[in-house]
């Protein structure tokens, strides 16, 4: 088998010629800025990436589930309890199990 791989030559590549290309000129922030005007005014969307927040939780126990079955005033006398002070479900049933001394 030879190993000019099928070009009909067995010498070497020359690279000798190989440059990289020129950087591109910067741009002034002053020239970026007005071109975003621009794009802006005709409507054009960036593309940039934007950036994904992470969300910060703070450490847990171990979770379970209980599924409650209750008649619906019930139900939404708890959702609205717990849309009024912000807590969450599990948040909600630890602060009334407390206020009741269980």
């Amino acid at each position: 088998m030879s190993n000019d791989l099928g070009f009909g030559k067995t010498a070497k590549l020359d690279l000798s010629g190989f440059a990289p290309r020129p950087s591109e000129k910067t741009v002034s922030r002053q020239e970026q800025e007005a071109s975003d005007r621009a794009a802006e005014r005709a409507g054009f969307q960036s593309r940039e990436p934007v950036e994904r927040v992470r969300r910060i939780r703070k450490a847990s126990e171990p979770l379970d589930q209980a599924f409650v079955r209750a008649p619906i005033d019930v139900i939404n006398r708890f959702k609205q309890y717990c849309n009024e002070t912000g807590m969450s479900y599990g948040e909600a049933l630890d602060e009334l199990m407390r206020k009741s001394g269980i």
